[in-house]
């Protein structure tokens, strides 16, 4: 969180400097003042992790425990396939749901950072990307940027964005080479898997380090695969690259489902890849209803909106509800485990 977030927090709850810090003093068992209150508000000081953390907790809902998280992966090796329109209107749905939901944008062309109305080439003039934390903890000084400090409130509610600009493409080749370096973003996310319900995370349309590392770091995966033509190559592919990092370094992660999208019912060309998909998948996976093509996607993520906000009626929104429901029941599963062990 930034200064700017801090003051739009404290102004939506009509409370001038010395009365925030008042405020925060009771909760916090602190003892700033405004001066501290005015330094963190024009970024002249660095607000305390435990203050961007519980400011955080407090715009997802403070009566309301949250975590452990479940760490939703999006993910194919293909680009254009819907993945990013698939990854920002589940986490809207899980918000929808009352859920608090941390959005990584970790692909460096920043489409969900734009989708949710946030400008990429500004997030990266004032370090509040994914790039800052990941480049802390390469330099193993983690404490220098937090993820907390990179998370920027959407208008919906509970859920929360760490966005991406194009500095995040120079993380590519710096964690190359790295010891551990695949393990770096799940020990970032490290303070949000015990703050948020769900963090979902957009990934690059390749087989990076980037994608690697979110692999790395996640519980479950969802792979939005367009109805088209060599499509399921490319399934086959990333199925072999998950099994991969099933064995070598994160055994908890699963394949929730195959989102068939971009579907037209009426291409032939679309029925067979829907077919081919079932056939070849569809004993060992979860393949979802097709998304059907739908220009609405487009036209609110040219708006900066998501669709689950702003059309729940749109074609294919009963899709993305089936992936949500499927999303909150791994969870589920996932706390009974945990419970069970303890």
């Amino acid at each position: 969180m930034r200064g700017e977030g801090m003051k739009a927090f404290r102004e939506r709850r009509e409370l001038t400097q010395p009365d925030f810090a008042l405020w925060l003093n009771e909760r916090l068992q602190r003892r700033y003042d405004r001066s501290k209150i005015s330094r963190w508000e024009s970024n002249s000081e660095k607000i305390p992790e435990q203050v961007a953390r519980f400011l955080l907790q407090e715009l997802a809902g403070p009566e309301v425990d949250h975590g452990p998280a479940l760490t939703l992966v999006f993910a194919n090796r293909k680009g254009g396939v819907g993945k990013t329109v698939s990854s920002v209107n589940v986490a809207a749905g899980l918000a929808q749901r009352g859920c608090s939901v941390l959005f990584v944008d970790s692909d460096p062309q920043a489409n969900a950072t734009m989708h949710f109305g946030l400008n990429p080439i500004h997030q990266d003039k004032i370090n509040q990307t994914l790039y800052t934390p990941l480049r802390a903890a390469m330099l193993d000084s983690p404490g220098a940027a937090t993820l907390a400090e990179c998370t920027v409130q959407t208008g919906e509610g509970s859920l929360h964005v760490v966005p991406s600009g194009m500095r995040l493409g120079d993380a590519e080749t710096e964690l190359l080479g790295k010891p551990g370096s695949d393990f770096t973003l799940r020990e970032i996310l490290t303070d949000a898997r015990r703050t948020y319900d769900f963090i979902v995370i957009d990934t690059p349309p390749h087989f990076g380090a980037l994608t690697i590392n979110a692999l790395t770091a996640g519980d479950g995966i969802i792979v939005p695969c367009q109805t088209e033509a060599f499509s399921v190559t490319g399934v086959e592919f990333l199925l072999k690259n998950i099994d991969a990092i099933q064995r070598r370094s994160n055994p908890r992660l699963s394949v929730i489902g195959l989102l068939p999208t971009m579907y037209d019912h009426r291409l032939v060309q679309d029925r067979a890849s829907l077919e081919d998909m079932h056939r070849i998948f569809g004993k060992m996976l979860r393949i979802f209803p097709p998304m059907p093509r739908a220009t609405v996607y487009a036209q609110a993520a040219a708006a900066g909106r998501t669709v689950a906000e702003a059309l729940p009626d749109a074609p294919g929104m009963a899709v993305y509800e089936e992936v949500v429901a499927a999303v909150v029941e791994k969870r589920n599963q996932m706390t009974e485990a945990a419970n069970v062990v303890a």
